[in-house]
């Protein structure tokens, strides 16, 4: 039963209803009790069979890549008694989660700077969001002690603000469930981005998404098949909604746009956060991410008896029938001359290659470079029981690329080349003082905003202030960083999608194109007083087609899985779930082939099921 202090009558709930997803649905809807799910509504979801500590069973699993999904595989499997040996091609683990030390942003007369002591300035790889349907990752952290930085209870993200000062807000939904979808449906139509005219679009193209069922191979291909730009237009919805608000939704969740990526993309998210108002909140990790969940995982592996060997990228394998036998790093010569990697991005820089004070491929600071020592030059191999591959796209088709003829030229191994990595630039800029984006930038209720998505610019994507302080009703503070709120800077941070505007120009320049963009909704900004690019070519592409060009993790090759968000599962696990679920679903393989019957895991659904979902697949079809 609706209480009264939801502020939600039975008549005003049907006529929203009605409203918002047609009359049956609604009609339907109000015959539901009010819902509740024992583990998926826990932020931190309890599995009690998946917390095991097994005794070492005498096999081994090599891990090529010590990034989020390598790392967490990397934990399952030492919990449950294998020998874990981790290869990196970089200094630092963590890959699109990594964070380091920075002692060069910000202004020269920085007066931290003037402690020799002083460690430098956390350097993210970009902040990172975790959304209320990520159960399994979710599961993950809690099941290790771990914890997420806690977000205001009426804090939402979901600011749209265009060029020429347009907002628009979706605030948090606060009706009981199920009946929060509807009042989520019924916000869609406040979109001030769009004509009065125009409202009822979003709501239409809302719930054909919500009735996605990733379930149903038929409709993966069907909305795999086209673009989001396409389907848009074939559903009939007006063009100023495609442009704006998908394509701004599209460069904060893909870093792409509605011509390239498939319709698949926000069909997915839309079905995913279609089951609960707390499936759209996010969490951050806590500052840094690499030293408060990074770290930890590498130093649980190492006390389960694992390694993990930085500065080592694997280049080849040998096979033995049908199974890998060992895998090599690669030898650099000693006619190369003076060489160097970036602690980072781990790509070598040869002598003649223009480095200046920056790494040339990801923008890190030369600080970061080394010299290649001997270890480093010399062949290395390895061997273990079994292998998991978990890089990146770049990753996964240099060493497929390098050896197809062994691994064999079969559909599997060549689709992975076929799949699309995308690019993105994550800008930092610091500037002096405070107050300029608490007065300008704005939430539902008035409150300085912790971010925006950005709509009509050339240049900014989701753009984020590092630095604000801001009180919520429930008296916590939020704070996107430790580092800055008490201080009299402002740090602002955005996200470029379209790094192909940007590509060829100096970190000052894409600075000054980011600031000049600011400056239209934000008039009273000082120049930036230090900025700093993350140049990241290691994203995964979501373009039209290649759901179904997705390595499964069972490779043709016994003993050699692929995971990671490049990877395919009969799961709708998105991003950084998706690394959970695939590191979960190769440990459980790997159980099966050991022969090994206690420590399966078990995977959790990604969203809440819902009864107002359940609705909208039975009397909408997503397919046109």
């Amino acid at each position: 039963m609706v209480q009264d202090n939801e502020k939600l009558s039975r008549r005003g709930f049907m006529k929203g209803a009605a409203v918002a997803t047609g009359t049956a649905v609604g009609a339907a809807a109000l015959a539901v009790p009010l819902s509740r799910h024992p583990v998926l509504d826990a932020e931190y979801p309890e599995v009690p069979e998946n917390k095991v500590e097994l005794p070492p069973n005498g096999k081994s699993v090599l891990i090529v890549g010590g990034g989020l999904s390598g790392l967490q595989a990397g934990v399952e499997l030492s919990a449950r008694g294998f020998k874990v040996i981790i290869l990196e091609r970089s200094g630092t683990p963590g890959g699109k989660l990594k964070s380091w030390r920075d002692r060069h942003f910000g202004p020269a007369d920085d007066p931290a700077k003037q402690d020799p002591a002083f460690p430098g300035y956390i350097r993210e790889h970009g902040i990172h969001a975790v959304w209320g349907f990520y159960n399994n990752l979710r599961e993950f952290i809690g099941r290790h002690g771990w914890r997420l930085a806690d977000m205001p209870a009426d804090a939402s993200i979901y600011n749209f603000l265009d060029k020429d000062g347009t907002e628009s807000h979706l605030r948090n939904c606060s009706w009981p469930k199920p009946y929060d979808k509807i009042q989520l449906l019924l916000n869609a139509r406040e979109v001030k981005h769009l004509p009065e005219s125009e409202r009822n679009d979003f709501v239409r193209l809302a719930v054909r998404l919500m009735s996605f069922n990733y379930a149903d191979p038929k409709q993966r291909a069907y909305m795999d098949s086209m673009s989001f730009l396409d389907y848009g237009r074939k559903l009939g919805v007006s063009e100023t909604l495609i442009h704006k608000i998908c394509d701004s939704l599209l460069e904060m969740a893909y870093f792409d746009n509605v011509d390239k990526v498939s319709a698949l993309t926000l069909a997915n998210i839309f079905q995913l956060v279609a089951g609960s108002a707390d499936d759209m909140k996010v969490n951050l990790y806590m500052n840094p991410v690499g030293e408060t969940f990074v770290q930890p995982m590498v130093d649980y592996i190492r006390a389960h008896g694992g390694e993990i060997h930085y500065n080592t990228e694997v280049t080849g394998f040998e096979k033995q029938g049908n199974r890998i036998a060992r895998v090599l790093a690669g030898e650099v010569s000693s006619s190369s001359g003076k060489v160097r990697r970036c602690s980072v991005c781990g790509n070598l820089i040869f002598e003649g290659m223009e480095a200046g004070h920056e790494c040339p491929f990801c923008g890190a600071h030369a600080d970061m470079l080394h010299d290649l020592g001997d270890d480093e030059r010399r062949p290395r191999a390895w061997s273990a029981d079994y292998y998991i591959s978990a890089l990146d796209i770049p990753g996964a088709q240099r060493l497929v690329g390098a050896n197809l003829q062994t691994l064999g030229e079969v559909p599997y191994f060549k689709n992975i080349l076929d799949l699309h990595p995308k690019s993105v630039y994550v800008t930092n800029l610091w500037f002096d003082g405070k107050g300029y984006w608490e007065r300008k930038i704005r939430d539902a209720d008035g409150r300085p905003a912790v971010c925006f998505f950005a709509t009509g610019f050339q240049h900014l994507g989701i753009t984020i202030n590092r630095s604000l302080r801001v009180p919520f009703p429930d008296h916590k503070l939020m704070a996107w960083s430790t580092e800055f709120p008490d201080r009299d800077v402002t740090v602002i941070e955005t996200q470029i999608a379209k790094t192909d505007q940007v590509s060829g120009l100096s970190t000052d320049e894409i600075a000054g194109l980011c600031y000049q963009e600011l400056k239209a909704v934000i008039p009273d900004l000082p120049p930036p007083r230090g900025a700093y690019v993350n140049r990241w070519h290691t994203y995964t592409g979501y373009h039209v087609g290649d759901e179904q060009r997705r390595p499964p993790v069972q490779s043709p090759i016994d003993n050699l899985l692929f995971i990671g968000d490049l990877s395919f599962v009969p799961h709708p696990a998105v991003f950084m779930e998706k690394t959970n679920v695939t590191a979960k679903w190769a440990t459980n393989l790997i159980l099966e082939k050991a022969g090994i019957q206690n420590g399966r895991i078990t995977i959790l659904m990604s969203g809440t099921p819902s009864v107002v979902t359940d609705l909208m697949q039975a009397t909408t079809r997503v397919q046109i």
